[in-house]
């Protein structure tokens, strides 16, 4: 404690007991000053009332249910007074869990599946769906973070939790997917001493070793670093798909008095792997007269097929407090991005008569991606009669930009069921039509007010206005340019209920955009696509206890949606409409000092409700990979009642509903049924721990978009941590 200044030392020593939740009786020392004698005098009882210690929006998750995010609000919010879904996965649970990715630490939140690709078995990106849509871009402490699909993963073991923000939330980030926002939250350093080192070994010929280290720089406590480091050398449970990584994060922090704090971010990471382009869907989710493809079968050519992606960013989080109403904060970033993305693609019909032999082509790729975001506000704390407010003001600015050239030969056709790879050389290298270079900016203007009146209803109002600055062209023949202007003007309405025994009853309306490239037969550029969302929910927080209990109900719609344009089918036009209706059910909580349990299920309807006259079969048409029904349930146990504290045990089941392609395949992705588990033993500084994930096995596909992806077998890690 004595690296902190004494307000906050005295205030964290406070917490601390709180904590304890227990009576305490103080006793005086005192000293005759003629005998030497001593006499202890009983003061009265001291009664501590509390069981947490105090969580901060950007912090570690104290338990198993965060109580507070700034995710929803941009400002530090009890979640319980934020008038929309939320889900927090603290770094403790999904370590818990045993993910390897940001897809799997969200597989026990409710409303969330994979999006694109291979989904959590892919090593080159994260994209997930929330409430039936895609959302491909993932957002680091509040601001946009990636360009590109494959700009490469966010590496967990850099987190400290995940948020996800459910439907609409233009209001706070501008161009958004109407399912809602991800928003990662990076390890910061503290002024207390964290040590750990961990080594991991396991399936697929894992190994990889961690570590993260955390302290004050000074005895004051006014400087403070993090040096985050992880290096990986691995398979894939797919033939000729490696899993290489380096990463290392380094962070300072100068805080010279508690008005000021300024923090520095930076990392580097290097992953080196293998696209995954999937298979066709002959042999997986249809049949196929050879049986089914063999799920460890690579697609491509070993020695061409590659994933070479290095990306580094840096920035800062500013804040200054001007008084205890008014406060400023500043977050600025630049991040870069190169890749070599070389892959074989393979065709979705069998180029033979029996069956096994499969047409392919290859491609060769090389990307760069650079952004830089800032993000200014103002907020201010004010009284005005029974109510008290939050109001914050803010401006916000993104560049984007993104360059890929591309090449394709022809390569000679692979039989699935019996691959002979390198037959042949590769054909000519010609230019690839989708080669190009796009640049999009975004500044964006917003205000938003939280009204609690008389400490039981929370009212939130806000608006944003946004610009958008959009500009293509051909990689290789820059003369054709597209290039379009775009604003927008979204809202939030939102009101909750704060009940003395701990439930919360909200209701919100909600609006989004994203911009929709391109321009009509007679040249008219599109509009932005739009969606609207209203929700009503209940969460359940009684106070004192680690629980947290959610309950919702959504309508969701996207609007201007592109479709095929009837008059001149090659074109478009804005036409479309797909809407998205949902039950969500959430629960967090502690079972006594022991025990934890996570339970999340999810009702999607997520379908086409307008389309062309041109494609009539349309409207009616589930979303694909968009499942009807989700459901999981994680409990974890410590052996503390039977004298052994050090032993956990934890187990998980993770139900997934069938789900339908999207427009390249036929058929009809199957439900499965995932068993995952933990044990774990903590003696002195030592935490030994194995995780299992698909404990039982099972072979599944995990989704199908234009190829299908099967799920990873059985995978078991063990890992050794060692704290200081």
């Amino acid at each position: 404690m004595n690296h902190l200044p004494f307000r906050k030392r005295w205030l964290t020593a406070a917490i601390a007991v709180a904590a304890c939740s227990a009576s305490i009786s103080v006793y005086a020392q005192n000293a005759d000053q003629h005998t030497g004698s001593e006499s202890s005098t009983a003061l009265p009882t001291l009664q501590v009332t509390g069981s947490r210690i105090y969580e901060e929006a950007t912090g570690p998750v104290q338990g198993i249910a965060a109580t507070r995010s700034a995710t929803g609000t941009k400002t530090d919010t009890p979640i319980i007074e934020t008038p929309q879904s939320i889900s927090v996965i603290g770094s403790q649970e999904f370590r818990n869990y045993g993910a390897q990715n940001v897809n799997e630490a969200l597989g026990y939140t409710a409303g969330v599946s994979n999006a694109y690709g291979g989904g959590g078995t892919d090593t080159t990106h994260d994209s997930m769906m929330i409430r039936g849509f895609s959302v491909y871009n993932s957002y680091r402490d509040g601001s946009k973070y990636q360009v590109n699909v494959f700009d490469g993963q966010q590496e967990l073991y850099g987190l400290e939790r995940l948020e996800v923000l459910k439907g609409p939330s233009s209001i706070l980030y501008g161009v958004a997917s109407p399912g809602g926002v991800i928003n990662t939250v990076s390890k910061r350093p503290t002024s207390e001493p964290l040590r750990e080192v961990n080594v991991q070994a396991g399936s697929f010929d894992r190994r990889q070793i961690s570590a993260d280290v955390s302290d004050a720089l000074d005895k004051d406590g006014e400087w403070s670093y993090r040096l985050t480091m992880l290096r990986r050398d691995s398979n894939t449970f797919i033939d000729h798909v490696p899993d290489d990584r380096t990463y290392i994060a380094p962070a300072l922090k100068w805080q010279p008095n508690e008005d000021t704090s300024l923090t520095l971010l930076s990392e580097y990471q290097r992953d080196q792997s293998t696209y995954i382009y999937g298979l066709p869907g002959s042999g997986t989710i249809l049949p196929n007269p050879n049986g089914d493809i063999p799920r460890d079968r690579f697609t491509g050519e070993p020695g061409f097929d590659e994933f070479d992606n290095e990306r580094y960013s840096l920035g800062y989080l500013f804040e200054h407090d001007f008084s205890d109403r008014l406060t400023l904060r500043h977050n600025l970033r630049t991040m870069h991005a190169d890749r070599e993305l070389d892959n074989v693609g393979i065709e979705q019909t069998p180029q033979s008569a029996d069956g096994r032999l499969f047409a392919r082509i290859a491609h060769d790729r090389r990307d760069a991606s650079r952004a830089l975001t800032s993000d200014t506000s103002l907020q201010y704390d004010w009284e005005a009669g029974a109510t008290t407010n939050t109001s914050l003001v803010g401006i916000d600015y993104t560049r984007q930009r993104h360059e890929t050239e591309r090449y394709q030969h022809t390569v000679a056709p692979l039989d699935l069921f019996d691959p002979v790879y390198g037959r042949g050389e590769l054909g000519e290298r010609v230019p690839n039509a989708y080669s190009n270079v796009s640049r999009k900016e975004q500044v964006g203007l917003y205000l938003q007010n939280q009204m609690k009146i008389a400490d039981k209803w929370v009212v939130m109002l806000g608006g944003r206005q946004d610009w958008t600055d959009t500009e293509a062209y051909r990689y290789f023949d820059p003369s054709q340019r597209q290039q379009q202007n775009d604003d927008a003007f979204t809202g939030r309405i939102g009101f909750v209920y704060l009940a003395d025994n701990g439930l919360a009853p909200f209701a919100s309306f909600s609006q989004s955009f994203e911009v929709a490239s391109g321009t009509d037969r007679n040249g008219n550029q599109f509009e932005p696509t739009q969606g609207e969302q209203y929700e009503a929910g209940i969460r359940y927080q009684p106070e004192g206890f680690d629980t947290m209990l959610t309950a919702t109900v959504y309508e969701l719609t996207q609007k201007n949606v592109l479709v095929t344009d009837p008059v001149n089918t090659n074109f478009q036009a804005q036409m479309g409409e797909v809407r998205s209706r949902g039950v969500e059910l959430e629960a967090k909580t502690e079972l006594g000092p022991n025990a934890n349990l996570v339970a999340a299920y999810a009702y999607t309807d997520a379908r086409t409700t307008e389309s062309s006259p041109a494609t009539p079969d349309k409207v009616g048409e589930r979303t694909g990979q968009a499942p009807y029904n989700q459901f999981s349930l994680w409990g974890d146990y410590r052996f503390g009642n039977v004298g052994l504290p050090g032993l956990k045990l934890g187990a998980g089941l993770r139900y997934m509903g069938s789900t339908l392609p999207n427009a390249y395949l036929d058929g009809e992705v199957p439900s499965f049924t995932l068993v995952d588990a933990m044990v774990s033993y903590e003696t002195g500084p030592w935490l030994l721990s194995v995780n299992a994930t698909n404990l039982t096995d099972e072979t599944y596909i995990e989704s199908c978009t234009y190829a299908c992806y099967y799920g990873e077998p059985r995978s078991v890690v063990g890992t050794a941590s060692y704290q200081w």
